[in-house]
């Protein structure tokens, strides 16, 4: 069996170290690319999110080099993402693929069964706890990259040292390995010239979990960020996602994603679907550390649509620069709302005595940036 999945960021070094000790192969998809997202809105419905067609795209690829089970994650509930993988694999089939999909839809016990067909539990298990110490320096990585990457002298050294890094962590088979990449990525990274931090300002991402993460879904905005000097804050990622099924976590309620919920109470009692509860609680919680918010939405997301109107009534003062992507957007508009948001930051941290709140999550800056 020959399985892959839809490409994520940098999260392929995870699933690769899961299937290392299981008889299944994985195909591992090219890099999200605009080849990617050309196949994805050629097949899908119109209507479709940005997720949905970069990630038929990526299934498309997958199965040009050999695939023949595709994993998607998905199941039932208040966002369309749990019925993406029902539409794509009718797609897929009408399109002459033959194929297995794989979800949670199908039962876990039968999904299991499925992946880790003639595989050894007691091979599996220890396999499975070393690709969680992976995801989880995929976590940490890039929280010194953030900083370094505000301050440094040359553009896009910080960028690289982490790029470079990714290759021995893949390769890294031993928990002595984990902590050596890590001690190497860190030296590198702190020789790194830098300038004053004089005139950083924290900006925090949040939104739809697939186009904070994926940066090609994004335009790569941790980088444009950086770019401008701004200390990237992303409490968003999958090693956050994976760790709120800890049963700690779950009995103490412990967790960006529980506090965010805390948080965001007093103006959301009920689930919306997708990530919107937890959008509207990195407003609230992070109010008084970060100086501004960055928030990604597709366009037509139903749940980031929420939140976003959400948020522009909170009392907490947090100005927030709202993102809607699809496939006609523009990365010269998103960069030049970004300079506009980071340089309207910095006014009021020169002046906060005369700063009137800012809130950029109404009128002109909600729409979509296909459409300016």
């Amino acid at each position: 069996m020959r399985v892959s999945f839809p490409t994520m960021g940098d999260y392929w070094v995870f699933t690769k170290a899961i299937f290392d000790k299981l008889a299944s192969e994985l195909v591992v998809p090219p890099p999200v690319s605009q080849r990617t997202l050309t196949l994805g809105v050629k097949y899908s419905p119109e209507g479709a999110c940005l997720p949905f067609k970069i990630t038929l795209g990526s299934m498309i690829e997958a199965l040009e080099l050999g695939a023949d089970t595709i994993i998607m994650p998905g199941n039932y509930g208040p966002c369309r993402f749990g019925y993406y993988h029902r539409l794509q694999e009718e797609i897929l089939r009408d399109l002459g693929y033959k194929f297995q999909m794989i979800n949670e839809s199908m039962g876990i016990r039968r999904m299991a069964a499925s992946i880790f067909k003639g595989s050894r539990l007691s091979e599996f298990l220890p396999g499975l706890i070393f690709s969680l110490a992976k995801l989880k320096l995929l976590d940490e990585l890039p929280h010194t990259l953030y900083r370094i990457r505000a301050i440094e002298q040359e553009v896009g050294s910080a960028t690289r040292i982490y790029k470079d890094t990714l290759k021995p962590l893949d390769k890294a088979k031993s928990y002595r390995e984990l902590r050596q990449v890590k001690k190497e990525y860190l030296k590198k990274l702190g020789s790194i010239p830098t300038r004053s931090s004089d005139g950083v300002v924290k900006v925090g991402i949040t939104g739809e979990i697939y186009v904070v993460l994926e940066p090609f879904a994004n335009m790569e905005i941790e980088i444009e960020l950086g770019k401008l000097g701004v200390e990237v804050r992303r409490p968003i990622s999958l090693w956050e996602f994976v760790s709120n099924f800890n049963p700690l976590v779950i009995a103490f309620g412990l967790g960006e994603r529980r506090r965010c919920y805390r948080a965001a109470r007093p103006y959301l009692s009920c689930h919306i679907g997708g990530d919107g509860w937890q959008s509207v609680g990195e407003k609230v919680l992070h109010a008084k550390d970060w100086h501004g918010m960055v928030h990604l939405e597709p366009f037509g997301c139903l749940p980031e649509t929420v939140a976003r109107n959400i948020m522009s009534k909170t009392k907490e003062e947090l100005p927030v620069l709202n993102l809607i992507y699809d496939e006609h957007t523009g990365k010269a508009g998103v960069i030049s709302r970004l300079e506009a948001f980071v340089d309207m930051i910095r006014r009021q941290k020169r002046k906060p005595a005369e700063g009137k709140r800012s809130n950029l999550t109404g009128g002109r800056a909600h729409g979509s940036l296909s459409r300016h």
